[in-house]
C-alpha cells in the first residue's frame, strides 16, 4: 500500500513538473520563419497578409524571400530590409529579425538585380506582444464600496508596463460569489474592477504570460435608517456602516429637517426632506417626514393595528383588522371618523366622504407626487377597479406612512419609495388618494 502511495505521489509530482515545464515553454521566445512573395505588401492599419500569429518580445527568426523571376530580371544581387519601428522589430541586412518590444512594425524588403533595378518588393507586418516581466501593480490591494447596491469601478495602475497594443489577458477570482468583472485598458495600462457583491477576493491577472496578484475588498455601505417620521423639534441619529472615511451630511430642505456634521437630524417644520451622506462622491440617504403630534399618533396606531390578524368578521375587535377598520380606528384617536362615529365604514364610503369634501389629492399616487414628496404620512390610497356597485368601484383603502430613500439618480436626485401601514413598500401605484 505504501509503495502504491509513493508511486501515485511520484506520478503527481512529475506531472506537475512537466505541466510547469510546458507552461514555461509557451512563454519562451521562439525561432520563427517568415516567407515573403514578391508583391506581397502589408500596409500600416491593414490586416497583414500571411500573418502567422502574434509575436512576443525575444522572438527571433529569418525572413525568406520567394523570388521566381530570375529568368526575366536576373537574380537578386542586393536586398534591403527596413523596419518601420526598430523599437518593435530589428532587422539585419541578411533578413534576420528580432522582436525587441511590443507594438506594430512593418518590415519592407526591396531586392535589386545587377542593373540596380528593384525587382522584388514586399512587406510583412509584425504584431508583437511586449515583455511585461518588468512591470508591476502600483498597489496589491484595493478597496471598493457598494452604495445603494451599486459599486463604482476601482482602478489599478501598473508601473513600467510596456506597449500593450497587442496582448493576451485573462483573470481568475478566488471568490466566485463576488461576481467580479476585471477589464484591461491597453491604452491607459490600467485595470478597472467591478464587484456586484461584498467580500474579499484575490485576482490572478495574466498579461502576456506574466501573472499579477491583486487583492480586492468590497464592502457594502449602509445607513441605519432609510425612513423617519418625526414631530417638530424631535431628533433622529443617522449612522453610516461599512465606511471608515469622512462623511459629509446634507439635507434637501433645511427648513424642514436640519442635520449636523455627525448625522443628527432635527425636525423643524411640517413637510418632507431627504437627509443624505456623501461618501466617495456617492450619496446614501434617509427620507424624513415632519408631521404634527396628532398625525404621528394616527400613524403609530395604524402600524400597531397592522401587527394583528386580518379578519373582516372580527374587524372591529382588538387584535384584528381589515383595511377600512384599521384606518377608521387609527383616525378615531384624533376625532376623525369619516361620518360614522360608532362603526368603520367601507373603503368606498371613506373615499366618498373625503372626495365630497374636496379632500382628494390631485394626481393621486403618481410618480410626480411620490418623487416630488407631495404626499404626507397619513394620506389614504383607495384602490379602484372592482365591479361592486360602490363609489368608483373602490374596494380597498391603505394608509401611506412615509417615504423611503432607495438611492440617487445620476444627477444626485433622490429616488423615493412608498411605505404603507399594512402592506410592503411600493405595493401600490396609480390610484386616487385623499387627505383626511
Amino acid at each position: 500500500m505504501r509503495k502504491m502511495r509513493r508511486y501515485f505521489v511520484l506520478c503527481f509530482v512529475l506531472s506537475a513538473f512537466f505541466f510547469c515545464l510546458g507552461a514555461a515553454e509557451e512563454s519562451r521566445a521562439e525561432e520563427r520563419t517568415v516567407y515573403l512573395e514578391n508583391g506581397q505588401m502589408a500596409e500600416d492599419g491593414e490586416e497583414e497578409i500571411g500573418e502567422e500569429g502574434f509575436y512576443q518580445a525575444g522572438d527571433t527568426g529569418e525572413i525568406r524571400l520567394g523570388y521566381g523571376d530570375e529568368w526575366l530580371y536576373g537574380p537578386l544581387e542586393r536586398t534591403e530590409y527596413v523596419s518601420s519601428d526598430p523599437s518593435v522589430v530589428k532587422v539585419e541586412g541578411n533578413g534576420r529579425f528580432q522582436v525587441a518590444g511590443g507594438g506594430r512594425a512593418v518590415v519592407t524588403v526591396k531586392g535589386y538585380n545587377s542593373k540596380g533595378l528593384i525587382v522584388f518588393h514586399a512587406g510583412y507586418c509584425f504584431r508583437c506582444r511586449a515583455d511585461v516581466s518588468g512591470a508591476a501593480l502600483q498597489k496589491t490591494e484595493l478597496r471598493t464600496y457598494i452604495i445603494n447596491w451599486q459599486a463604482d469601478a476601482v482602478t489599478a495602475a501598473f508601473v513600467n508596463m510596456p506597449d500593450l497594443t497587442y496582448h493576451t489577458f485573462q483573470y481568475i477570482s478566488s471568490n466566485p460569489a463576488m461576481d467580479i468583472d476585471c477589464i484591461l485598458d491597453p491604452h491607459t495600462k490600467t485595470l478597472k474592477i467591478y464587484s456586484s457583491g461584498s467580500g474579499t477576493t484575490v485576482l490572478s491577472i495574466t498579461i502576456n504570460n506574466m501573472t499579477f496578484t491583486l487583492k480586492v475588498i468590497a464592502t457594502e455601505v449602509s445607513i441605519n435608517k432609510v425612513s423617519a417620521v418625526l414631530t417638530s423639534k424631535k431628533t433622529a441619529a443617522l449612522k453610516i456602516k461599512g465606511y471608515p472615511g469622512r462623511v459629509t451630511w446634507k439635507t434637501t430642505k433645511n427648513k424642514v429637517a436640519a442635520v449636523t456634521s455627525k448625522g443628527i437630524v432635527r425636525a423643524k417644520k411640517t413637510g418632507n426632506a431627504v437627509v443624505y451622506a456623501i461618501i466617495d462622491g456617492k450619496r446614501i440617504g434617509c427620507a424624513v417626514s415632519v408631521v404634527t403630534p396628532k398625525l404621528k399618533k394616527v400613524i403609530n396606531a395604524a402600524k400597531k393595528i397592522a401587527r394583528g390578524k386580518y379578519s373582516q368578521p372580527k374587524r372591529m375587535k382588538k387584535g384584528y383588522y381589515d383595511c377600512s377598520s384599521l384606518v377608521w380606528r387609527s383616525y378615531k384617536k384624533i376625532g376623525k371618523t369619516f361620518g360614522d362615529r360608532s362603526y368603520a365604514p367601507v373603503a368606498a364610503n371613506m373615499a366618498k366622504y373625503l372626495f365630497g369634501r374636496k379632500k382628494r389629492i390631485q394626481g393621486g399616487l403618481n410618480s410626480r407626487n411620490i418623487q416630488g414628496m407631495k404626499l404626507r404620512p397619513g394620506d389614504l390610497m383607495f384602490e379602484t377597479g372592482a365591479k361592486n356597485g360602490r363609489y368608483k368601484g373602490i374596494y380597498h383603502v391603505e394608509m401611506f406612512v412615509g417615504y423611503q430613500c432607495e438611492g440617487f439618480d445620476s444627477k444626485g436626485k433622490p429616488i423615493l419609495g412608498t411605505l404603507w401601514a399594512a402592506r410592503p413598500a411600493n405595493a401600490y401605484y396609480g390610484h386616487p388618494m385623499g387627505r383626511p
